[in-house]
Formats: C-alpha cells, sequence, structure tokens
C-alpha cells in the first residue's frame, strides 16, 4: 500500500524502513520536528522518573542533568520508550504496555505517594493529563518539559504527489498533535477535504480526532495505542479491500 508516515524523526524513519520491508510504498512527511530542552530541575529528592514518550528518553540523554536521575526508576507509557531507557543506562525500566492511563495504573500500582514526589518529564504540548490522574492519587507530580514539538507547516513534495494522485493511500497518525498540525499542512496545500480513496490509520481516538472533519475516507483507530497494533490495522485494512 502506498503510505505517508509523519512521524517525527529518527522515529519516522525507522518506522518506513519498516515498512518498506513488509512491502509499501512509503514517504515521509513529518508533521512535527522534536527540539530538546534544558529545563532545569528541582532539588528534590524524586523516587521515581516518568515519560510518555521516547522524545523525552533522547531529550534527556542531551540534559546537563542526566547522571543524577540515572539511579531512578523509569516509568514508560510502553516498550519502545523502555527500550530508550534501557538504552540510556536506566537500571530499573517498567513498561505500562500502553497509554497514559495504562501508565497512571502503573504508578499507582508500584509507587507510593509517601515516597516522595515524582519526576514527569513532557513536551510542551502534552495529552492525557498523567499529572492530574497522578495527583488525584496523592502523588506529588513535578513537571518538567524537556523538549518541544514544532510544527512543520510545508508538506513534502512527494506525499503531496502522492494524496493528490486519486489512487488510493494511507496516512498514518501517531498523536493528536501530529494529526492537527498536519490536518492543517493539508489544507494548505489544497488537499482538503481528503478524497475518499485516502485512509488514516490512527494509534488513538484522540489522534484521529482532528481528521475526521477533513477525511471522506476511512478513519480507522488502532485496537491497541501501539505500532505493532498500527501495522496490523493496515494489515487488515488491505486484506479486506482485497476481499471486496
Amino acid at each position: 500500500m502506498r503510505l505517508v508516515v509523519t512521524r517525527p524523526e529518527p522515529d519516522g524513519s525507522r518506522t518506513a524502513h519498516t515498512l518498506i520491508a513488509l512491502g509499501h510504498e512509503v514517504v515521509r512527511s513529518p508533521a512535527l520536528a522534536v527540539v530538546p530542552l534544558q529545563a532545569p530541575l528541582p532539588e528534590d529528592e524524586f523516587q521515581a522518573v516518568l515519560v510518555t514518550s521516547a522524545n523525552a528518553v533522547r531529550a534527556l540523554a542531551a540534559h546537563a542533568e542526566l547522571a543524577r536521575l540515572q539511579h531512578l526508576p523509569l516509568l514508560a507509557v510502553g516498550d519502545r520508550t523502555a527500550a530508550e531507557g534501557h538504552h540510556l543506562g536506566f537500571p530499573d525500566v517498567r513498561s505500562a504496555g500502553g497509554d497514559v492511563n495504562a501508565l497512571a495504573v502503573l504508578a499507582r500500582e508500584t509507587l507510593k505517594p509517601e515516597d516522595g514526589p515524582v519526576l514527569y518529564l513532557a513536551a510542551n504540548s502534552r495529552a492525557g493529563a498523567l499529572e492530574d490522574k497522578l495527583a488525584a492519587a496523592g502523588f506529588d507530580v513535578v513537571l518538567r518539559e524537556i523538549y518541544r514539538s514544532e510544527p512543520v507547516t510545508e508538506l513534502k513534495s512527494r506525499a503531496r504527489d502522492m494524496l493528490a494522485s486519486g489512487e488510493e493511500a494511507g496516512i498514518l497518525i501517531y498523536s493528536q498533535q501530529s494529526a492537527a498540525t498536519f490536518a492543517r499542512t493539508l489544507e494548505a496545500a489544497g488537499l482538503t477535504p481528503l478524497g475518499a480513496n485516502i485512509v488514516c490509520f490512527c494509534l488513538s481516538d484522540q489522534a484521529a480526532a482532528p481528521l475526521r472533519p477533513i477525511a471522506r475516507g476511512p478513519v480507522i483507530v488502532s485496537d491497541r495505542p501501539d505500532q505493532a497494533s498500527l501495522f496490523d490495522m493496515i494489515a487488515h485494512y488491505q486484506g479486506s479491500s482485497c476481499d471486496g
């Protein structure tokens, strides 16, 4: 299938290479660019570090205060983010294997509010309100924005050609922010509403929401908020299209 991958780099390239190996024709057109920030950290003695994105772990790798956090447990939203934590040298990495809700559950089950504050490293724009979920459970949550996601306002020419060709194509969407940014980029490129031949494959309902008003073709949400499920969904769609 012809696919446009909107993930920021370096994840976008990794996703594209995997899809190409599966036989797809892939064009990368990132909706966002990730910029690490050197946000100063408070002097608190934290009991754990929480991250909801591999981008946060990669931003931490370049942070001046990494060394004083590396002995702490790292609670990650999913397996890919956890793998980045292992690579960075955290000895105790725990994966929630899901989304922000799953990470909140993991924190409540493995940490205690009385053991001290937790450090939540996040982007300047985020969804899921992890800090609110944990505060409601009695945790002292210290939030620090360790990277920002900047909109990429120009659609790559190959992506424009693919989406304007009239042939069937798919767009992979991983987050609500990416979806909203990419929708604006499509509008600026004169490609909205999207043709009925364009399928939007989305990691969550939140990621799908900004695309529904501009889509005339299917907007399909993954059963689980992980890339393996997203790829399964593409394969299932292809199979059902062939059967039809």
